[in-house]
């Protein structure tokens, strides 16, 4: 499904106050009224508009969708700023990544799918509007610019919904991650974008018996630590997945520091920095969902992985 956004839908959803007519928009606009039709359908299908028919008028009206109205607030609020130039094309993807947290040029360039040249491009663009922080070669959205962080995480829960229901519909939508997402589904899924995750790709390792099996949504490739954090994510107050995720870092070795960078990403950060402590320490968690030190021991036993205390 179609994600980016025009600066004419940008330009469209600003003049929505009220509902309007499509020869109105046209007329207002000065375009054809064949070009304005074709964008209120693209607006439509992302969920930012409704339309209404009486007779044989057609009549257009921001949605009651929280994307849409928290980008119709922001474009209001912020019409100093060239949001058009800012929040169409390449820039909404990149935007996307970075309202799941903090980022460096590598992980930018793999979730945006963007060539180096391009994501260069508008990451000083971001810059010279300041939108962007940056330190040590990460970058981030500034606290300011909170509310357009709040319209992005909205809109890429929708267009993953929205995905989800058109392409996969047997999928069990779980939680997005920019415009990716993690579903489950108990029939097997194969589909160019769709990866194994979560404890199906655990239980490679260490058999399970799954009722249902989990899915990442996305063209990159994705790291065993970000598995171990869909894991999480997918119950995250379940013994079990914490259980089998706690022995998949012992059995996989790995790199904590990257599942708790990742953690951050899914706002999992505390539950992951518990098991590690747990496998630092061996002593029980203050959270009662932390699974005891001594059946970490045992399941790990059972499944012949070694441990160190």
């Amino acid at each position: 499904m179609e994600f980016t956004l025009s600066k004419f839908e940008l330009r469209i959803i600003s003049y929505l106050d009220n509902s309007c007519t499509i020869g109105e928009l046209t007329e207002r606009i000065g375009v054809t009224k064949g070009y304005v039709s074709r964008t209120i359908a693209s607006l439509k299908n992302k969920g930012f508009v409704e339309i209404t028919s009486k007779g044989n008028t057609k009549k257009v009206i921001l949605s009651n969708n929280l994307h849409a109205v928290k980008l119709r607030t922001i474009l209001h609020n912020r019409s100093y700023m060239p949001l058009t130039e800012l929040l169409h094309g390449s820039g909404i993807t990149i935007l996307a990544v970075l309202s799941s947290g903090k980022a460096n040029f590598s992980r930018l360039l793999g979730e945006s799918g963007l060539s180096e040249a391009t994501l260069g491009r508008w990451i000083r663009k971001f810059k010279e509007h300041a939108m962007l922080l940056h330190w040590d070669h990460i970058y981030e959205l500034p606290q300011d610019f909170q509310d357009i962080k709040e319209f992005l995480q909205s809109y890429c829960a929708y267009i993953a919904v929205s995905t989800l229901k058109e392409t996969l519909p047997e999928g069990f939508f779980i939680t997005s991650h920019g415009f990716e997402f993690l579903f489950a589904s108990d029939k097997q899924i194969v589909h160019k974008n769709v990866k194994p995750s979560g404890l199906t790709v655990i239980s490679d390792l260490i058999p399970l018996m799954l009722v249902e099996d989990y899915y990442f949504y996305s063209s990159r490739s994705v790291s065993m630590e970000e598995i171990a954090v869909h894991t999480i994510v997918a119950d995250p107050y379940s013994k079990r997945n914490l259980t089998y995720v706690t022995l998949y870092i012992l059995k996989a070795k790995l790199d904590k520091d990257l599942f708790l960078n990742i953690s951050t990403q899914y706002n999992v950060v505390d539950i992951c920095r518990s098991l590690l402590d747990l496998l630092d320490t061996w002593k029980q968690s203050e959270y009662k969902f932390i699974p005891a030190p001594s059946y970490i021991k045992e399941k790990a036993k059972e499944y012949n992985i070694p441990w160190q205390e």
